[in-house]
């Protein structure tokens, strides 16, 4: 690539060789080094190419060796340039073209962050839009030190990021903290730890706090389960006083689950009927372009685009965009539900359901789903029949005992 530059930036010449001894001609050119390429013998001569500086320097050694050289044909910039001195126009705009180049390189058009898991892109692309950092902005105006330092303060999760101008881009690499930035104080105000939901007890592990249920019973809703409520009993078994204090246990509890989804008596088809219209998308700055054929009057059309950024190497990228359009055109009809997309609609919200479920830590022990169908509704019927945690912690009112004076007579 390097060697084609330069011969075409000095020129270069292709040429033909006839004579008496057009073997002696190549071993002169060999000791003087002149460099000659691509020889090829037609026969009644050779042609070959070679550069304008070295068919400047074999002149003596043309008449030397007895030999006549003819220019077929010319090639490089000097040559290049030499026919179109008279196209100004043309002249001006190659040159407006790589000043248009130099002027969009000094500005920012793509932003691109790397390594944010906890921040999503919307989330920093509008922290940076605050801090006046956005697409189209002078690459000279960015501190990428100070945008450091602003990112790891304003995001606490952040521990290390990297922040630099390439080509127009602006690169930021992140690392986010994957433990907890500080431990949380623990918590020692007095409380009950009640039923969360109605349930039956599996199983009861008490901490702290007096028990106020056991393995087996039926709970509901708001009964306390564990007292942070802890009585001092004197000898002759009478309440001398009461301690308050954080109630804890584990506690979980067989629960079950009733929900009911209505399911459409219609559903709505979507056909394609095969006629496609293709288009062109064009977007400069803040001005796109769109070129498409109409649509006929009463079609209804899909419609799909495809975006690309131009960039002219991999950090050069350019306020251009382009893309192709495709739209498809299509029918819609209404139609019943038969009895297997109904039992496939019902199968799907029963999944969605116990997905949830079991994202909130519900062991799902037993699962029933029914269809309640009749002319004017359809239903699913979920029941869940399932084992969780059901212990809630929640606040106790503290009384207070005033304790008698004494009096002297």
């Amino acid at each position: 690539m390097i060697i084609w530059l330069n011969r075409y930036i000095f020129g270069y010449l292709f040429v033909e060789l006839t004579g008496f001894s057009p073997e002696r001609f190549f071993n002169i050119c060999s000791v003087h080094e002149v460099e000659l390429w691509k020889i090829v013998n037609t026969g009644t001569s050779y042609r070959f190419f070679m550069s304008v500086k070295g068919f400047r320097r074999i002149k003596p050694l043309v008449r030397k060796s007895k030999v006549r050289l003819r220019i077929l044909k010319k090639f490089g910039l000097p040559f290049f340039l030499y026919r179109n001195r008279k196209r100004k126009a043309y002249g001006a705009g190659f040159a407006c073209f790589f000043i248009l180049l130099y002027c969009l390189s000094l500005f920012i058009w793509d932003i691109e962050f790397e390594g944010n898991r906890m921040y999503t892109y919307d989330t920093l692309l509008k922290y940076f839009e605050s801090e006046e950092i956005h697409y189209g902005m002078r690459k000279s105006n960015i501190d990428c030190d100070a945008l450091e330092e602003a990112l790891r303060t304003n995001f606490p999760e952040i521990t290390w990021v990297s922040a630099r101008v390439s080509g127009t881009r602006l690169l930021v690499k992140i690392k986010e903290n994957e433990v907890l930035s500080e431990i949380p104080a623990r918590d020692e105000t007095p409380c009950n730890i009640v039923a969360e939901k109605d349930g039956v007890i599996t199983s009861m592990i008490v901490r702290s706090g007096v028990p106020k249920a056991s393995i087996g019973d039926q709970v509901v809703k708001g009964q306390v389960l564990v007292s942070g409520v802890l009585p001092v009993i004197g000898d002759s078994e009478e309440i001398m006083n009461v301690h308050y204090i954080r109630s804890d246990a584990d506690i979980t509890a067989r629960t079950e689950y009733h929900f009911t989804k209505q399911i459409p008596l219609l559903q709505k088809i979507d056909v394609e009927t095969g006629k496609t219209r293709r288009g062109l998308y064009g977007k400069l700055f803040s001005y796109s372009l769109l070129i498409i054929r109409p649509r006929p009057e009463g079609t209804f059309w899909k419609i799909t685009m495809e975006e690309e950024q131009l960039h002219l190497f991999q950090n050069f990228y350019l306020p251009v965009y382009f893309g192709t359009i495709t739209g498809k055109e299509y029918i819609s009809y209404e139609r019943p539900y038969t009895e297997e997309e109904k039992k496939q609609l019902a199968d799907e919200i029963n999944e969605r359901l116990k997905k949830k479920l079991l994202e909130k830590g519900v062991q799902i022990l037993e699962n029933h789903v029914r269809i309640l169908d009749n002319e004017s509704l359809c239903q699913a019927a979920i029941d869940f029949v399932a084992e969780e945690p059901i212990g809630r912690r929640e606040g106790l009112e503290i009384q207070r005992t005033e304790e008698p004076k004494e009096t002297s007579q």
